[in-house]
């Protein structure tokens, strides 16, 4: 095992930093690409916890002993866990790629884990990306105000019942713009549900509580 450091400057790299609520630190990322993931581990429910640069490991290749490191190690619910790499389509299709990669499952699998290889073709589907990146913009709620408190206890009520931030606006007799704000730093923080994934964030979108 081997590990890289990110954060130790480097004249010749674009390093991004992203600061995620969920894991309490700072996650460095070596591309644009990388960090747009860090969006969608963020409002996985189903990802604990996640890192970039995890300790790296060797693997044989073309009967030479390679090292590696994976960009991310994710941690699920379910106490599982699964490397990825991330990679621009174009480049995920080289023939030398693709060959090591191969190589690099088979190492990964005798770890009893597994590792999976993602694109923009799976981080930039829309409305999922620019939603994750909506509710970052309201992340680390600290304690609930009173309006927040109250759109909670409202949904609550509704029990299986789904209600659009519109009506809800209505029934709370706020501003369209207040209670959006609201519902949204409520989303971020996992008080309230919505469907996120399909439905790009608007007055119309619909809301409840597990």
């Amino acid at each position: 095992m081997y590990n890289r450091n990110l954060r130790k400057p480097n004249p010749n790299k674009n390093i991004y930093k992203f600061i995620s609520v969920k894991n309490k630190t700072s996650i460095m990322c070596e591309s644009s690409l990388e960090y747009d993931t860090c969006f969608l581990f963020e409002y996985n429910v189903n990802i604990v916890s996640y890192q970039s640069q995890p300790s790296g490991f060797e693997y044989p290749f073309e009967g030479k002993k390679r090292f590696y490191t994976p960009d991310f190690l994710v941690e699920y619910v379910d106490l599982t866990k699964e490397y990825f790499e991330v990679k621009p389509s174009v480049r995920a299709v080289e023939s030398e790629f693709v060959q090591k990669f191969n190589a690099i499952k088979v190492a990964v699998k005798q770890q009893q884990t597994s590792i999976s290889l993602i694109t923009e073709r799976q981080i930039h589907i829309q409305p999922r990306l620019d939603n994750a990146k909506l509710l970052y913009r309201y992340a680390d709620i600290q304690q609930l105000n009173p309006l927040q408190c109250e759109i909670v206890s409202f949904l609550r009520r509704q029990r299986l019942n789904k209600i659009s931030a519109k009506v809800l606006a209505i029934k709370l007799n706020y501003s369209q713009g207040v209670v959006n704000s609201n519902v949204l730093a409520l989303l971020s923080a996992g008080y309230i549900q919505a469907d996120i994934l399909n439905n790009k964030f608007n007055d119309e979108i619909l809301l409840w509580v597990d």
